[in-house]
């Protein structure tokens, strides 16, 4: 069986934009995710939230894809969060660089988006 590549989709809730990456991120496709990550996201919102949860694999240029898009994000003035679940290979990934020092990690959608919004 041969892995499957990310497919990148998106739906709003509030301010808030949600981009769910599903499959496998790596250096032959990391560069269309980040044209439609960054064309995807509205200039309005005031946060995106990446849901790397459907994500199974993720490699290097994954990794310069989310600190690049929090930098634009920043710029932008806009709130970059990830939604990873615990335990899994992409969560071990981003422990490893230390991600959850640069942009903020939760375990559910939920969660990122209430902490995005300032919401209890």
């Amino acid at each position: 069986m041969v892995p499957e590549l990310a497919r990148l989709s998106f739906e709003s809730d509030g301010g808030v934009e949600l981009a769910h990456v599903a499959g496998e991120v790596d250096a032959s496709n990391v560069e269309d995710l980040t044209t439609q990550l960054l064309q995807g996201v509205s200039n309005q919102s005031q946060a995106v939230v990446l849901d790397l949860t459907e994500t199974s694999y993720i490699d290097s240029s994954g990794i310069s894809l989310i600190f690049d898009a929090a930098a634009r994000m920043k710029n932008r003035r806009q709130q970059l969060r990830l939604v990873v679940s615990p335990k899994s290979f992409v969560s071990e990934v981003l422990a490893a660089v230390s991600m959850g020092d640069s942009v903020p990690i939760d375990p559910a959608v939920d969660q990122a988006i209430r902490a995005a919004t300032g919401t209890s």
